[in-house]
């Protein structure tokens, strides 16, 4: 009997490792333990809320989730709005409003009914809006004097921590468990944006990419196994079947057998990119237009750069001297512009018009830059599809050089495909640099569309891993 109970018992224990082990695996992503999350979303708005201190953009937000009042209110929490609030909110409205006429008055190419008419409209509305911001500031800092845990909820931080979790497990699950859309869509809720706006861009990339590099640096692989890190393994490329074919035949029919000799010759060398996810980016890219051109010279299906093109191994790469004029004035027409703003940010009632003369002059250079840059690229594209010898206007070689290229991208990434969409759109270097996605709106439009021609077309060949 004793040996029959011991028997009993240890099948019972089995039975029940076994049962539990089912469960785990079928527990959905929402019930993954988010403390590591939270922790770096709550390191990440702290460091912000300090920033904002310093640096005098404050504007109300509080508490570990780093909310305005409005929107804390929007959750069902507590929140002081009192005149001192206000106030400022006005005062920054107004601020915002005078900048933008200000920059308006230094950019402006009409007749001056006097010299210097547009310099000290520009230097007036600038000073006014410095004045309003300073103003708003000494309301934001009495408004904060008065916030506490017992007449503000965004102070007390078990609330906020609750709040949190449940926030962030709606977002990734609507985000269908991708984490860096659900991120995103997370910091879209706190900033009271709405429903609608886009997942990722400009505005919250950079809270994604320090959240989404601190879980995947620290968290554990069975965390990691709970949401989808937009990863492309590596065996997914290496038998891909033939559904891809159909969504070629939608697209670009006349492009299926180049693509398919290029998997192909492809195998067996570098990072198998998943075809599906190479045709969206061809879409994306010259929506299957073998002569497609960019504004900045990037040509072909795959819409490769002529010195990205060069350092693939083409050989016919149009090129000529007053092309990388063009690309060096595009640089200074946006560093002038960046420049003219600080200067207005920067005037006084002392030299408000020398600052704004400085600026408008900036900004005008700025624009001659950019209209000496457009005639440029329209010259370049005129000469290149009249000249037609260009290699990346061949749809084998645009196909074969871009796969090549995405492919070397995905191996440096690691199979990570926003990382490597962003590289190809804006440079491996600016991807290093912002440690994600560059806050650039062109390149994180690029990556949004990419995934989502990407997301549609194995929806529509109910393809599910």
């Amino acid at each position: 009997m004793p040996l029959q109970n011991k028997l009993i018992k240890t099948g019972l224990s089995f039975f029940l490792f076994i049962v539990l082990a089912i469960y785990l695996a079928f527990v959905p992503a929402a019930s993954a333990n988010p403390s590591l999350l939270r922790q770096s979303i709550i390191d990440y708005n702290l460091e912000s809320y300090e920033k904002s201190l310093s640096d005098g953009s404050y504007k109300g937000a509080a508490g570990i989730l780093l909310i305005g009042p409005e929107v804390a209110r929007s959750f069902g929490l507590k929140a002081l709005i009192n005149q001192d609030y206000m106030e400022a909110k006005a005062l920054n409205t107004r601020a915002k409003l005078l900048f933008t006429r200000a920059v308006s008055a230094i950019t402006t190419q009409k007749k001056e009914k006097f010299a210097g008419e547009h310099s000290k409209r520009a230097g007036k509305l600038a000073l006014e809006s410095k004045e309003a911001l300073g103003l708003a500031r000494k309301y934001l800092v009495a408004y904060r004097s008065k916030l506490t845990p017992e007449v503000d909820d965004r102070l007390n931080r078990a609330t906020c921590s609750a709040l949190l979790d449940e926030i962030l497990e709606g977002s990734v699950k609507k985000a269908s468990y991708n984490l860096r859309d659900g991120l995103g869509i997370f910091y879209n809720q706190c900033q009271g944006l709405p429903e609608n706006s886009p997942a990722l861009s400009p505005q919250n990339v950079k809270f994604v990419n320090y959240v989404f590099h601190e879980f995947t640096q620290k968290a554990a692989r069975t965390d990691k196994k709970r949401f989808d890190l937009g990863k492309q393994e590596m065996r997914r490329g290496t038998n891909p079947g033939s559904l891809w074919k159909n969504a070629v035949r939608m697209e670009g029919p006349l492009f299926l057998s180049l693509i398919e000799k290029c998997l192909d010759r492809q195998k067996g060398g570098g990072y198998p990119v998943d075809p599906l996810l190479f045709i969206a980016l061809i879409k994306r890219e010259s929506n299957f237009d073998p002569h497609a051109v960019s504004y900045v010279g990037a040509a072909g299906l795959t819409q490769i750069m002529p010195k990205t093109g060069k350092g693939l191994g083409m050989k016919n790469i149009y090129m000529p001297s007053y092309f990388e004029k063009a690309i060096s004035l595009m640089a200074r027409q946006r560093k002038l512009r960046k420049r003219a703003k600080i200067l207005l940010s920067e005037v006084t009632a002392t030299d408000k018009t020398k600052l704004a003369k400085n600026a408008r002059e900036l900004m005008q250079e700025s624009l001659n830059c950019g209209q000496e840059r457009s005639m440029l690229f329209r010259r370049y594209k005129r000469e290149l599809l009249k000249k037609d010898r260009d290699d990346r206007l061949n749809p084998e070689k645009a196909i074969d050089y871009g796969y090549k290229y995405f492919s070397g991208l995905m191996k440096t990434q690691n199979g990570d495909i926003s990382l490597a969409l962003a590289s190809y759109n804006a440079g491996q270097h600016r991807v290093k640099q912002y440690k994600g996605i560059p806050p650039y709106g062109e390149t994180v439009t690029f990556r949004n569309i990419v995934l989502k021609y990407y997301r549609e077309y194995r929806l529509k060949l109910k393809i599910k891993n």
